[in-house]
């Protein structure tokens, strides 16, 4: 065999053998990139989600607690047909929470599983009338807790994750708040063309993904009876789950980095690298796909270049420089590679530092904001206080100076030894000090900390009426306010918490005041209406009014028109009225000035 067969023997069996090697290598290291870079981008899609999903996260339990939410539940339900129109009020509540917030619906839904108010019901697909009580997240909420679960919509078949929490009164659930955010969004978020994606619930089932052909299949078979548990939940409609692998479970799955999957014919079958997050809080998972012939495509570009140059070099052996320059040019190569990949690590690094400042400034921000509202909700109770205070020590310091006088008398009388006068003025004393005692006992009871949403007492309202009038007194006198009180009977008894009412009606009468002030003929009125199982008490007087634009303003919180005022007397207000189903609103008064109307309902044993 000549030497020019021997050479080409020698350089085919050494090139052979390093194709192979070299084959193996390049796709032993391009699946390994691969698999990193889908890892990264994985978990980078799965931190977005988790932030996109947490804004809602809390958001069911804080709404919850609004009491307005409690009427409907309260309220003995007409047929399904007229519930939509008869919780209005309810309805554009939701929904202007709904489009506040940017979710899909927003609904109150009774411990029957029935829908009362939705956002959406003026919509064809509206909520209202439907029953959900087979959905696991209406189940954890009626037993007290916070849910979350992913389902396709009952009524519009959209995708969606739901948020709930109880509505609760004395800590007992007596409906549902449900959120459902669309999860469109998912779509917005994701940058990559190149690679695919698929989010699965626990059992594997996919729900979301960039290739449509893969939604609601399987990664791994499953049992006839979670089949069964599925369609019963209707948490996918009524489609059949099919398998996509071949693999045993899910932890079987993601043990093979490489993995068919069959597409939606049973002859089609693809290849793929694969990798997966674990979404812990929304008990997901999310796996990235990236088509394995990408790494032969890759290695068998590196595969023509290895030959290329092989056969360079054997042509050209002679040519010990070009081995040279090739051996340099693969070095660069891989150089730029992995700087390449090294300033992409720190770019998410430095993207996901800043994602935590970020999140650890709205947080703060949060917890400020809550501190200076109770702040403000405190000092507005302590101004009030402070205005009694002034009332309540002029009162005090006519009896203390009556006493101090009875007190001299007496000194004077028994040198006299006239025992049956200091006798009497003994007994004025003693009732001088019964009425300063009443007196702080009123003042003490009423700057007694209250909660809004603790069982209340019944309340005769005529005696509260009189003892918010008397802790004005001296204010009225002092501007000369004519006060005209029209009769009303002594034993009109409602459902609310005395100290509480006062402190509404103290209100309204100290911002007729101050409405009154430099008026040359003030008057206060107060009249009381008893009808159709509500009273109605209405407080006016002759100042000069309110405009439309401060009666649509006169109940927001920081709202006011004194100088020094707070803005929150008349919100605290509505609240407490709200709190015990009633309903606090301001017109103009027929004689002029402005008409405050509480309406409660009527305690059902007193009789007016």
């Amino acid at each position: 065999m000549s030497d020019k067969k021997k050479f080409f023997c020698i350089a085919l069996l050494i090139g052979s053998v390093g194709a192979m090697l070299i084959s193996w290598a390049t796709l032993s290291q391009i699946q390994r990139h691969l698999s990193e870079k889908l890892i990264v981008d994985v978990t980078q899609l799965g931190t977005k989600i988790d932030t996109q999903l947490e804004r809602y996260n809390q958001l069911p339990d804080v709404l919850a607690r609004d009491p307005r939410l409690l009427a409907p539940l309260l309220t003995k339900h007409k047929p399904v047909s007229t519930v939509g129109d008869q919780f209005q009020a309810v309805n554009q509540l939701l929904a202007q929470w709904s489009q506040t917030l940017g979710a899909d619906t927003m609904y109150l839904i009774d411990m029957n599983g029935t829908t009362l108010a939705s956002s959406n019901w003026q919509q064809p697909d509206s909520f209202v009338g439907q029953n959900f009580s087979y959905r696991p997240y209406f189940q954890q909420a009626a037993k007290g807790q916070n849910g979350q679960y992913f389902a396709l919509g009952a009524r519009s078949d959209k995708r969606g994750y739901y948020f709930s929490a109880p509505v609760t009164i004395n800590q007992q659930p007596v409906g549902v708040l449900a959120i459902k955010v669309d999860l469109s969004l998912l779509a917005d978020i994701w940058q990559y063309d190149d690679i695919e994606y698929a989010i699965t619930d626990r059992l594997g089932i996919i729900f979301y993904s960039s290739e449509s052909q893969w939604l609601y299949h399987s990664l791994t078979p499953l049992s006839d009876t979670t089949k069964q548990q599925i369609k019963q939940s209707r948490q996918y409609g009524h489609v059949d789950i099919a398998t996509l692998t071949q693999a045993e479970n899910l932890t079987a799955f993601n043990q093979q980095p490489v993995i068919p999957l069959h597409g939606a014919a049973a002859t089609t079958s693809q290849t793929y690298i694969t990798a997966q997050h674990d979404m812990d809080k929304a008990g997901w998972y999310i796996f990235g796909f990236t088509p394995q012939a990408k790494a032969f495509e890759y290695m068998g570009q590196v595969l023509l270049l290895f030959v290329l140059i092989y056969t360079l070099l054997c042509i050209a052996v002679h040519s010990w420089w070009q081995t040279y320059r090739a051996r340099i040019d693969l070095a660069n190569l891989n150089s730029r590679l992995e700087r390449r990949v090294s300033q992409r690590t720190r770019r998410l690094q430095e993207t996901n530092q800043q994602l935590k400042i970020t999140l650890s400034q709205y947080e703060h921000s949060q917890a400020e904001l809550k501190q200076t509202q109770d702040e403000l909700l405190q000092a507005a109770k302590l101004a009030m206080l402070g205005e009694l205070s002034a009332s309540i020590n002029h009162e005090i310091n006519q009896p203390l100076a009556a006493i101090r006088t009875y007190a001299e008398n007496s000194r004077k009388l028994l040198a006299k030894q006239r025992y049956d006068m200091v006798s009497g003025n003994i007994d004025e004393i003693i009732e001088l000090n019964q009425l300063i005692t009443d007196i702080i006992a009123r003042f003490k009871v009423f700057a007694r900390k209250r909660n809004f949403y603790q069982a209340s007492p019944r309340t005769n309202v005529a005696d509260s009426i009189r003892s918010s009038l008397s802790l004005v007194r001296n204010a009225l006198i002092k501007q000369g306010v004519v006060l005209r009180l029209a009769d009303f009977p002594d034993n009109v008894i409602i459902n609310i918490d005395a100290v509480q009412f006062e402190q509404v009606l103290i209100n309204l009468l100290q911002n007729s005041l101050q409405a009154l002030k430099n008026h040359s003929e003030p008057q206060v009125g107060i009249t009381l209406i008893v009808h159709s199982g509500r009273v109605e008490c209405r407080i006016w007087d002759n100042g000069p009014g309110l405009s439309p634009e401060q009666k649509k303003q006169v109940f927001l919180p920081f709202y006011t028109t004194k100088e020094d005022g707070l803005g929150l007397g008349m919100t605290i207000s509505k609240r407490i009225i709200d709190a015990y189903h009633g309903t606090l609103s301001v017109s103009d008064h027929p004689g002029g000035g402005a008409e405050f109307t509480l309406s409660l309902p009527l305690e059902s044993e007193s009789k007016p």
